[in-house]
């Protein structure tokens, strides 16, 4: 058997459970709005951190070297350099010798063609900094620099495997030389 109540007793009782459930149905979803906008915001940030990541692999590096000749030795120190595809290398080159007088130049070519480059070279005289013009065997050239003097010049880094350099002056090529490492990005 049902308590007596009235009408207006089970009308107030309803009510406040209904107040109290929209209350708490309204927490919910104001809590779910703010957990989604959340999670937006978060997926929002991840996008331009992705965009930039990707931007940085598509945009061409800059990477600075440094090499000199070993003192008055026909040596390049170090003999070995590294760069990544596409790079913008800035090339610094001295020759750092102080007692004689031979100049030196710092020349990248194709892997397997030094011998060539270097014979052609001789043919072309001094006057052309020991290269042959527009040999499509040398990748990049510094002039030819005297004792103490230094050269910067800028090219782009070829395609991944490694690359050797040299000097062309004559009978430089066997002691002066070295690889240049190119990586991919």
């Amino acid at each position: 058997m049902l308590p007596d109540t009235s009408a207006k007793d089970l009308t107030m009782t309803f009510q406040r459970h209904s107040t109290r459930s929209n209350a708490s149905a309204a927490r919910r979803a104001v809590a779910v709005s703010l957990c989604c906008l959340g999670l937006l915001a978060l997926a929002g940030c991840d996008k331009p951190k992705e965009e930039q990541k990707e931007a940085a692999k598509e945009a061409p590096k800059e990477v600075t070297l440094t090499i000199e000749s070993d003192g008055d030795f026909p040596y390049f120190v170090p003999n070995e350099l590294a760069a990544p595809t596409g790079a913008r290398v800035k090339l610094t080159f001295h020759h750092a010798g102080e007692i004689l007088t031979q100049s030196h130049n710092w020349v990248l070519v194709k892997p397997g063609t030094m011998e060539a480059v270097e014979t052609a070279g001789i043919a072309a005289g001094e006057a052309n900094n020991w290269l042959q013009k527009d040999d499509p065997n040398v990748l990049a050239a510094t002039p030819l620099i005297g004792k103490g003097a230094h050269v910067t010049f800028e090219f782009i880094a070829p395609a991944p495997g490694d690359y050797p350099f040299m000097c062309t002056t004559p009978g430089h090529g066997e002691d002066m030389h070295g690889i240049l490492h190119v990586t991919e990005n």
